[in-house]
């Protein structure tokens, strides 16, 4: 199983590497600091400025929305700009509960994405890899040498080819994986979205524990690959200790923002039960 991940892991970093703009590669230290101090943030101060940073991006995309009006209409940009900031900022506010939930939704759909890749796709790896040696279309039971140019292509195939035919083949062992990952996703993203506009806070600091966390690893594993390689491909050897690692980061993050978010404004029953 742990040959099968780290496949899979070696096949999205390559995919990275051919998808990413050529400057951000260059330029990984710049991107793995930004990561890391995004990720704090969201990690310790993710719940308690969640409103504030909703309500500010609404501000600004109203300010936008209101320079637009301005040169459509010729009206004053700065009373445009000011009107717009000041309604969709109110929106941006009103709305919070709303898009905490989709937050939650999104957050929790990948994680069952994951989970359910783990189940029904992960174990098929390594057969999947095992079924590219090629076998002769007259005797299916003998394998035959592939030729030059099917030793190219082979050699030549990207992790988009990779994926595509992974999945080809998981869905040909198993016909109701497709239907049941949608399945998964779309209940996930619902039950996200249900527990965040209820569960207001508790959605708030796991989506953004969860978030902060997925934003340090990511930095910790570009510093590291970059300055300390030999740990890099230790830790690849043995992922248990990272997922350790990792796991402490995130329940302390939880611990910490529940702490700091414990009379927020949206606690409402808190609050009630404060006063009395």
């Amino acid at each position: 199983m742990n040959e099968a991940m780290m496949r899979i892991v070696d096949q999205a970093g390559q995919w990275f590497k051919e998808t990413a703009p050529a400057d951000l590669l260059r330029e990984a230290v710049p991107f793995g600091i930004i990561c890391l101090v995004a990720g704090i943030g969201f990690s310790v101060l993710g719940a308690k400025l969640g409103r504030f940073a909703i309500t500010g991006l609404f501000v600004l995309l109203g300010a936008w929305v209101g320079a637009q009006f301005s040169e459509l209409t010729g009206f004053a940009r700065p009373v445009c700009g000011l009107i717009g900031a000041a309604m969709l900022g109110i929106v941006g506010y009103q709305s919070f509960r709303l898009w905490v939930g989709l937050t939650a939704g999104l957050v929790l759909a990948s994680i069952m994405a994951g989970v359910f890749g783990f189940q029904r796709v992960v174990p098929h790896v390594q057969d999947f890899e095992r079924s590219r040696v090629w076998v002769s279309a007259d005797a299916p039971g003998e394998y035959v040498v592939p030729t030059t140019a099917q030793q190219e292509a082979y050699v030549a195939r990207g992790p988009r080819d990779w994926a595509t035919g992974l999945w080809d083949y998981v869905s040909s062992k198993d016909v109701h994986v497709a239907r049941n990952g949608k399945a998964v996703v779309l209940g996930a993203l619902l039950t996200g979205l249900c527990f965040g506009v209820i569960a207001l806070r508790s959605a708030l600091v796991l989506s953004t524990s969860l978030i902060g966390t997925a934003l340090v690893t990511t930095a910790i594993s570009t510093l590291t690959y970059r300055f300390l390689p030999d740990s890099y491909h230790a830790v690849q050897k043995n992922p248990q200790y990272a997922g350790i690692l990792v796991g402490a980061f995130l329940v302390t993050s939880i611990v910490v923002q529940a702490l700091l978010t414990r009379n927020a404004p949206g606690d409402k029953p808190a609050a009630a039960s404060a006063k009395a």
